[in-house]
């Protein structure tokens, strides 16, 4: 063969692992029923533009060029806010505003356009990487029976393409043939479940010979499969080929975006285009999650919608009265030739008219700018959080990504957090360390480990034949690595490679391993042809292959857990039982993960007489298929030998104890939810101080009974106990934590028990759930979510962890060994579990407080305008009369004070990340709320409310009937609207300095800039015709400057604006300090440095008093020791 083909020696088998059906056309079952409908034929395009599929273009964007503007302004005015501000802009076209319409018009544009700008640049950017995979080439077989490059749009079902090293694959194909002799390819799947180790595919046997670009002039099959599904582990379908029937299973086929490795090439044939390809079925949204700050904003937003409504019907009323009785003494007005607005004798119409006024001219009670602020600035919240260098892990390279910015805030509010422990907690590198065979216990020491291999029997071989890794040759050191599909199964490959039985050769139908250590010396090299490979899945919780050994006997090879496999063992195969229970409760006890190995001989009859069968399951087509497939492998997977058990060490992360102990300082809870064995968790727990001697542990288990409701009564009144018992305690040192496995928790979790453990859960310090799977991991997160009501986070590293990620408030993704599924799944990601502590108690208290203060203030600062509005209106007879010109209202949010309260929002520091993380307790602000709970929001309100009522009385006394130039004119109304406008400019200004307590040139810039833009402005928009400014003509120039009043008022204003608020801030820090009161008053005094015994003692007061972690542990022994002295004494 040609090209540089890989050709392999090997001994041809007609027995393949999952083995394919051969028979004549009738041998696969008739495929068209409901989800198996699907028909490709291979290699004929003319039939296919007969029978058309969606086609290979794909598109991840939300618009298009014609759905954009309709769909962004739904989106848009799908806000109260923006719907309102809508009518009002359409109303101003009408005689009954009291605005030009371009000052109740350009707001809404300026911000409604920002944030559909905003969705079209994050748009385009999807429709760019589209544009980049959609041009994608491949080689595609044409009709002049060659292979011509293509780009990934014009594929179609039914094309045969082919596919070369490290490409990826363009749609979903099935595998015809590759570069090596037996079929096989390496795929890595890194793009569809984020893991990195290799997967092998393989051909049918019956396409093998289609491995050169010529053999497909003639080639012409059909496919009869599955529909589109999401289901990326299955496929159901036949190929009906030279007049035969072969089944196809997942072995088969390649998915898209996988990509090609370590195989020259392939040929495949594709079956799902585009979005029908299992990639895009999956490409679904993450649920929809909104922080508890937001939810709460929009009940603000209702309270100031009913303050606008309710101030709107008194001014509605009192312009009806004042229409009634006093229009018609109103000669001026010219009453008899009112119209039906102002008509005396139809009050009603007049008031009902007006409402619509007063709505429009009250309107900046609602902040119009609020939303549009918030997103700009939690985008920049989440940049500061990928770009903290604190946060970057130099060993992986990988930073903290926030994944959305949607949930900044929530992180500083969190009250439990749920982890897994593999991976997460530990690294999931795993380390072979002990094991017990034949009920002998190896591995006290590493050298004992290396002792046992030359007296090892032939049963380790188990280790080096059930698994599906791929060994890859290292030329510079002579060793063989393995690329596994977990670390499990590396850590095994390497540590029987060690023990002298190397597996150096995979093929398509055997493995081949290499025994070291012989009797002759010299090592020998045995093949076992592989016959089925039943794989592992959660739900199964083991794996079993069929071998045939050069001798020709037929071997079965098991493992999993051991729970798992002790209920499949014989009678007569029990013999090591009782030793390997007692050492796999040593193992656990250690924090080791545990398998048990098994194995049963099988006679050549019996095995045939099962493949019958198993190969008629793996043929059908239907619903009951995977059924039918387990029920098989339990007929086989019985009667087994116990062989022993491996135990591996899966070691805590670097930082891991650290970071418990200070999110426990921080008050925050701490459950760990795991697949692993009770006594695994356990060690964990205590390696991790979330549990520590004199720990009273409450261990909930079933009872092992037939009979359902016994169970649930007896685990009822565990719980009960339970709760009696830490009632009864009396010690308030005393901790508890709570330890359940994955079938007690079954029960736990049902409707009529869960309430009661989750009261017994919340009063434990810790708690462990064992043995859990991924749904009860996520059904935990949900009941602790909504039976506390508090914000939950959880912390997960792979696929099993979705569930819970995607059901917590906050998800955050490890970027650990076992894939990237949950970081795809996730709302923040780090790289390691100790950086949840910065990422919390950090950033999650910044976002929070800043957040918090910018929204208070954004209400304080519209209230405290809009109200004047209000005012002056009562003022001026319910006239419908605005103070202020209208583009002294367009600016008013858009520019002169919107850059302050984003500053705030983007910069406030109460105190730095050093002293957050040297007082944890300082985090409790958050979860307490004190920043946001009505308290403080209505007090935010009530400043406004003051402040409107200062600037309007000092402006309306000082101004109303006194001379305000040195020739004696008194001020219009251009003046008195000016005047107050700057109030109202250098009041809310120095309000926003006042709250700030981290200042950069960045907040001066944008505080004083505001300030004095609005000087600026006067200066250009008086320096314009006055057919534009209007009564503003050179107001500043020729009106304001010159008279000493205005510059009087403005000072006298903003001095009696600010010092209530001074007031306050003075009394709380003298009498009512908060926890970052006294840290700036230390720092500001430089006691941290002068005075190091004050700084210690109160840093060691600034953390909550926990029962978890190191420094409780610390905590407990010190008190354990004082009882000794005082004993003694």
């Amino acid at each position: 063969m040609a090209r540089g083909r890989i050709r392999a020696k090997l001994r041809k088998s007609h027995l393949y692992s999952f083995c394919l059906f051969r028979s004549s056309g009738s041998g696969g079952q008739s495929i068209g029923g409901p989800g198996f409908s699907r028909t490709v034929y291979c290699n004929e395009p003319q039939v296919l533009n007969q029978k058309p599929y969606r086609s290979n273009s794909i598109s991840t964007t939300k618009y298009n060029f014609f759905s954009f503007l309709p769909k962004a302004l739904y989106e848009q005015f799908h806000r109260v806010a923006n719907l309102y501000f809508l009518g009002c802009a359409i109303a101003s076209l009408t005689p009954l505003s009291p605005f030009s319409p371009v000052s109740m018009i350009a707001p809404l544009v300026f911000v409604v356009g920002l944030s559909m700008a905003k969705e079209g640049l994050e748009d385009w950017r999807r429709f760019m990487q589209d544009r980049e995979v959609n041009s994608r080439k491949v080689h595609v077989h044409n009709e002049e029976g060659g292979f011509g490059k293509k780009t990934w749009e014009d594929v179609r079902v039914g094309d045969v393409v082919k596919v070369e090293k490290d490409q990826f694959f363009p749609a979903d194909l099935l595998q015809l043939s590759s570069n090596y002799e037996d079929g096989i390819c390496y795929v890595e799947t890194m793009n569809l479940d984020g893991e990195t180790n290799l997967k092998a595919k393989k051909a049918l046997e019956a396409t093998l010979g289609l491995d050169e670009d010529d053999n497909f002039n003639n080639f012409k099959g059909i496919i009869k499969c599955e529909d589109p599904n999401p289901s990326l582990y299955t496929f159901v379908g036949n190929l009906e080929y030279e007049g035969k029937v072969y089944a196809i299973d997942p072995t088969q086929i390649l998915l898209r975006d996988s990509k090609l490795r370590n195989t020259e090439f392939v040929y495949g044939v594709v079956i799902f285009t585009g979005h029908d390809s299992k990639v895009m079925q999956n490409s679904t949204r993450s649920p929809s999650k909104r922080s508890r700050v937001e939810k709460k904003m929009d009940y603000i937003i209702y309270v100031l919608f009913s303050v606008l409504l309710v101030i709107s019907l008194i001014s509605s009323f009192g312009f009806a009265v004042e229409i009634k009785y006093s229009m018609p003494v109103w000669w001026f007005m010219r009453p008899q030739d009112a119209d039906e607005y102002y008509s005396p004798q139809k009050p009603v119409i007049s008031g009902l008219s007006h409402m619509v006024t007063a709505l429009m001219l009250y309107g900046y009670l609602i902040p119009i700018s609020l939303y549009v602020s918030i997103e700009v600035v939690k985008v920049l919240q989440a940049t500061f959080i990928n770009q903290d260098i604190q946060m970057y892990d130099e060993d992986t390279g990988i930073p903290a990504q926030a994944r959305t910015s949607n949930l900044n805030e929530e992180l500083g509010q969190v009250d439990t957090i749920l982890s897994d422990k593999t991976g997460t907690l530990t690294c999931n590198q795993m380390d072979f360390l002990k094991c017990s065979i034949a009920g002998i216990p190896y591995g006290v020491s590493p050298s004992e480990v290396e002792l046992a291999a030359a007296e090892q029997m032939a049963n380790d071989q188990e280790d080096q034949v059930c698994h599906t890794a791929i060994p890859e040759l290292n030329e510079e050191t002579g060793n063989y690595t393995y690329e596994a599909e977990s670390p499990d199964e590396g850590s095994f490959l390497v540590a029987a490679r060690e023990l002298g039985f190397e597996f150096f050769q995979r093929t398509q139908s055997s493995v081949f391993v290499r025994e070291k250590y012989t009797a002759s010396g010299k090592p020998i090299e045995r093949e076992y042809k592989i016959l089925n490979v039943l794989e592992f899945t959660s739900k199964r919780k083991r794996m079993t292959v069929i071998v045939r050994d050069e001798e020709g006997q037929i071997l079965l090879l098991c493992k999993g857990a051991d729970s798992i496999i002790f209920d499949r063992l014989a009678k007569d195969g029990k013999l090591y039982l009782e030793d390997t229970t007692r050492h796999l409760n040593e193992y656990g006890e250690a924090g080791l993960r545990t398998l048990a190995l098994a194995y049963r001989k099988l006679e050549e009859s019996e095995y045939t007489a099962w493949n019958n069968e198993f190969q008629k399951a793996k043929t059908s087509i239907g619903a009951d298929r995977d059924a039918n497939l387990e029920n098989a492998a339990e007929m086989m997977e019985r009667d087994l030998f116990l062989v022993g058990a491996t135990a591996v060490e899966d070691k805590l992360q670097k930082g891991v104890p650290q970071c418990i102990d200070k999110l426990a300082q921080a008050g925050l809870k701490l459950w760990v939810l795991t697949g692993d064995k009770m006594e695994t968790a356990i060690n964990i727990g205590f390696a991790c101080s979330l549990l520590r001697q004199g720990m009273k542990q409450i261990c909930i288990t079933e009872s092992g009974s037939e009979d359902k409701q016994e169970v649930k009564e007896d685990i009822l009144k565990q719980i009960t106990n339970g709760l009696e018992m830490i009632k009864q305690e009396n010690d308030p040192h005393a901790a508890f934590a709570l330890i359940i496995d994955g079938k007690t928790l079954a029960y736990a979790l049902e409707d009529d028990m869960k309430l009661k453990f989750l009261g017994l859960a919340v009063e434990c310090a810790s708690v462990i759930c064992c043995r859990v799977s991924p749904k009860q991991k996520a059904l935990v997160t949900r009941l602790v979510k909504q039976g506390t009501g508090k914000t939950t986070l959880a912390i997960g590293d792979g696929a099993n962890d979705v569930g819970m990620i995607q059901e917590a408030d906050i998800g955050v993704g490890i970027s650990g060994v076992e894939g990237m599924q949950a970081v795809m799944a996730s709302d923040f990601s780090v790289s390691q579990f100790r950086f949840l502590e910065r990422l919390l108690v950090v950033h999650g208290h910044w976002c929070y407080k800043r957040i918090a203060q910018m929204i208070c203030y954004f209400f304080y600062k519209n209230i405290a305008f809009g109200l004047t509005l209000f005012y002056f209106e009562a003022f001026t007879g319910f006239s419908g009369q605005s103070v202020y010109d209208d583009w002294y209202m367009l600016l008013f949010n858009v520019v002169l004070t919107s850059l302050p309260v984003m500053s705030l929002g983007v910069f406030e520091q109460d105190v730095s990340s050093e002293v957050c993380l040297e007082f944890p307790a300082v985090y409790q602000q958050g979860p307490r709320n004190l920043f946001f709970d009505w308290y403080r929001i209505l007090g935010w309100m009530g400043n406004g409310l003051l402040c409107s009522l200062i600037i309007f009385f000092i402006n309306i006394i000082i101004l109303y009937d006194q001379a305000f130039r040195a020739e004696g004119q008194t001020a219009d109304l251009a003046v008195l609207g000016t005047t107050m406008f700057t109030c109202i400019v250098w009041s809310l200004n120095c309000q926003i300095a006042l709250t700030m307590s981290h200042f950069t040139w960045i907040q001066h810039v944008t505080i004083w800039g505001s300030i004095a833009a609005w000087y600026i402005f006067l200066l250009i928009y008086g320096a314009v015709s006055p057919r534009i400014s209007g009564n503003a003509y050179q107001i500043l120039v020729e009106a304001l400057a010159p008279a000493p009043i205005y510059w009087q008022t403005t000072l006298l204003a903003t001095i009696a604006c600010t010092l209530p608020y001074m007031a306050h801030i003075a009394y709380q820090r003298c009498f009512e300090p908060e926890d970052h009161h006294i840290i700036q008053e230390i720092k500001y005094y430089r006691k941290d440095v002068e005075d190091q015994h004050m700084w210690t003692r109160e840093r060691s007061k600034a953390r909550q008093k926990t029962k978890i972690g190191f420094t409780a542990r610390v905590d407990a022994k010190i008190r354990q020791v004082r009882a000794k002295l005082n004993k003694k004494q």
